[in-house]
């Protein structure tokens, strides 16, 4: 039985084609599911206060979370913090909590927190931190780091680099607007 020619190639060609389209709409147009960020290694991680006491970070869940990656080296870090604790003065009766993490040694963050004033909960943990920091997105490793989840455990905003007040605050305003009833 002899095959066209021109038809098997075409055939070949339609194949391939069909292959590199499906393969194409698995790549670029839906979504990865193994790739996005979740929020469970958070509510799942045991961490140091910078006492050295274990905390479960699963005490934040329910909470709208405004979670930080910082180290004591790191100068925007250091500049931040300040306008995270205001915005966790202002806030924490809304339900939200501002959270560090310390991607640092524990030492060198209680030395540092001698010095500095700081009005929201601070965590320590050089390899957890970088951990969940990049279970959070950060596939890029830089701090400061800012995760912002609302009360439903849903990641609204990741923010690689310094964060200032005015910015936080047109994030996490319209996720502490009380719902709506129908």
């Amino acid at each position: 039985m002899k095959i066209n020619k021109t038809k098997l190639h075409l055939a070949i060609y339609l194949v391939v084609i069909i292959f590199l389209g499906f393969s194409f709409s698995r790549i670029f147009l839906m979504p990865s599911e193994k790739n996005a960020p979740s929020t469970t290694p958070l509510y799942t991680t045991m961490m140091n206060d910078p006492d050295g006491r274990p905390q479960s970070l699963k005490q934040f869940q329910d909470k709208t979370i405004v979670l930080n990656f910082w180290a004591t080296w790191c100068e925007p870090c250091r500049e931040e913090m300040p306008e995270l604790s205001k915005v966790y003065a202002e806030n924490k009766s809304k339900n939200l909590v501002v959270v560090g993490i310390a991607i640092d040694e524990e030492k060198a963050v209680k030395s540092y927190l001698k010095q500095t004033k700081v009005a929201y909960p601070i965590f320590v943990d050089e390899d957890k931190g970088v951990i969940l920091s990049k279970n959070l997105g950060n596939n890029e490793g830089i701090l400061p780091y800012t995760v912002i989840i609302d009360s439903d455990g849903n990641i609204q905003k990741t923010i690689l680099g310094r964060v200032n007040k005015d910015q936080l605050d047109a994030i996490i305003k319209p996720l502490l607007q009380p719902s709506k009833s129908p």
